[in-house]
């Protein structure tokens, strides 16, 4: 191990990191190596295999496909067990939608190095992905077994039970399980929240709010509440977050369709208009804004602009019955 700690000690030299030993400067987080240093050292060590793997993880971290590529290529050249090698190759194929070239290189991954879990995660995660539930679950069972902390697995193992079962309860026993071993997991926080949202449990609030903790400025969350609200039938908790939703994010359509559908219900009719006009400008090709407008000027007495709307509605969803109706309506009344 102590020449895996060589370069980063050199690497801590070079920018005044820290002082001692290499084995002391490894102690320091390698993420204070800049990038500039290490592709300084790696132009004049290019086989040391560690610094590509630390090199390529960044690649992957930036979204840099290409480049992790090349660096997981060249640290499989120079090493063809490396596991963080097999890893990172893999992530990038499964990436760019290569799933066999990905499964192939987690399977030789967890071959070379049986006592590991970061592969078997992967590669249950791309079995789950592509709904063959039993051997995902045979890969999270054997990740529990070797580090029964992994909450990543636990996570895994509850999508398995919701999507291959059905079983709701169970599934939520497992990614609460996840949330209990990291408590700011916020894809199973998630989750946990439209798994009890769904059942109209007051506990999804619980679940969003600590979602708000972790990512204040999370539209997504606020939607989600709305949701939760409007499904129970608080439209003041619904307009609220909703609000908030299309406050943090101008662009969401379904947000302002929504407020425009709750005051529209509300018998809030100008209101509802404003609203299904910005989910309009959010997104032009919306045939339900369309239509809940057009219903609001007819409700409101505007056979003409009623009619307008909902020609244009149907301009975009020549199907939809409700504007077909609608248009029926207006046109009689105008005679």
């Amino acid at each position: 191990m102590a020449k895996h700690f060589l370069w980063i000690g050199l690497l801590l030299a070079m920018v005044a990191c820290t002082s001692g030993s290499p084995e002391e400067g490894a102690a320091v987080d390698a993420a204070t190596v800049d990038s500039d240093s290490l592709n300084t050292y790696l132009a004049e060590h290019p086989n040391d295999v560690f610094a590509l793997s630390l090199r390529a993880r960044r690649y992957m971290d930036g979204a840099n496909l290409p480049y992790a590529l090349a660096d997981a290529q060249a640290i499989l050249e120079l090493d063809s067990t490396h596991h963080d090698g097999w890893l990172m190759y893999g992530e990038v194929q499964y990436l760019t939608n290569q799933s066999r070239v990905a499964r192939d290189a987690w399977q030789r991954c967890i071959a070379e190095h049986p006592s590991e879990t970061e592969c078997r995660l992967k590669l249950a995660e791309l079995y789950s992905m592509v709904m063959e539930y039993d051997k995902s679950l045979e890969l999270i069972n054997k990740v529990i077994e070797l580090s029964p902390n992994e909450a990543t697995a636990y996570f895994i193992k509850g999508l398995n039970i919701r999507d291959s079962k059905g079983d709701t309860a169970m599934a939520l026993s497992y990614i609460q399980k996840a949330i209990d071993l990291d408590n700011e997991y916020v894809a199973a926080i998630d989750m946990a929240g439209v798994l009890t949202a769904a059942k109209g449990d007051p506990l999804a609030l619980s679940y969003y709010n600590r979602l708000l903790e972790l990512q204040p400025e999370n539209a997504r969350t606020y939607y989600k509440m709305g949701m939760y609200h409007l499904g129970v039938g608080n439209y003041n908790g619904a307009i609220e977050a909703f609000t908030k939703c299309t406050q943090l994010d101008p662009t969401d359509a379904e947000a302002f369709y929504n407020l425009g559908y709750i005051h529209l219900e509300l018998s809030m009719l100008s209101e509802a208009r404003t609203h299904f006009t910005s989910s309009i400008q959010a997104r032009e090709i919306n045939y339900r804004a369309y239509y809940g407008r057009a219903f609001c000027w007819e409700r409101g007495g505007d056979a003409a602009n009623a009619e307008k709307d909902y020609r244009q509605a149907l301009t975009l969803n020549p199907q939809h019955g409700p504007s077909r109706e609608g248009l029926n309506r207006v046109l009689k009344q105008q005679k």
